[in-house]
């Protein structure tokens, strides 16, 4: 069952790898994290034409870094209220959490994307490969705020 309680009892948890997703319906930002260390640090952005290159490209990066949780961001309107991709980001965690058997908690990601803009706002790179970044940056963030939790 997905754990959409943010104080997460650390004690309960296997140690390891962690990690962390910015859903959307045109990229999927992806970040990496350690429940030990507790830091994350953004790892790609998938960008699909379909569900199932998706999830094939996230298989690649699940065998690769063998998590043994997974965090999922979850945006909401200014005001708290649940909007499209609210439903869409809780359904896809959802999925992870069932085709990975592994313990998917869902983190309020309001203004992640805004702090990520700051965060690369000087950088001379182009309009695609901002957009790109900022979905990473933003899974970094929502990973990190678990993280910060545990």
């Amino acid at each position: 069952m997905l754990n959409t309680n943010n104080n997460y009892q650390s004690g309960k948890q296997r140690e390891g790898n962690i990690i962390g997703f910015d859903f959307g319906q045109r990229r999927i930002g992806i970040a990496i994290g350690n429940n030990i260390s507790k830091t994350a640090q953004a790892l790609i952005t998938i960008e699909s034409a379909s569900k199932s290159q998706t999830f094939t490209a996230i298989q690649k990066i699940m065998e690769e870094w063998m998590p043994v949780s997974i965090v999922v961001g979850v945006p909401f309107n200014v005001d708290g209220s649940e909007h499209k991709v609210t439903n869409l980001s809780k359904k896809f965690a959802k999925q992870l959490e069932q085709k990975y058997s592994l313990p998917t908690h869902l983190i309020d990601e309001r203004y992640t994307s805004i702090e990520a803009s700051h965060e690369i706002k000087d950088k001379k790179i182009g309009l695609k490969k901002k957009k790109l970044l900022i979905d990473q940056i933003a899974a970094k963030i929502i990973l990190q705020s678990y993280l910060d939790q545990i």
